[in-house]
């Protein structure tokens, strides 16, 4: 999906569902120990608090896609 973050249009994004808290811009998406993605941003209404519990739509940048813009690879 395309997002808007920041005034920046982002491509080829994918959504989660989990809570996000300030400072956890950078962190991994998992699927065991596969990291696939790294966390991008979140609509405002969704992020979440310490205490905040309902549905939250956060955006995160595949990792392949980083690895491949700056060049790098994982053996």
């Amino acid at each position: 999906m395309t997002v808007d973050i920041d005034g920046a249009k982002l491509k080829n994004m994918f959504e989660s569902d989990v809570c996000a808290l300030g400072g956890d811009s950078g962190g991994p998406a998992l699927r065991g120990t596969t990291a696939l993605g790294l966390l991008s941003g979140g609509s405002d209404e969704t992020k979440g608090t310490s205490s905040s519990s309902g549905t939250y739509r956060n955006y995160f940048t595949p990792v392949q896609r980083v690895l491949e813009q700056r060049g790098l690879r994982v053996y």
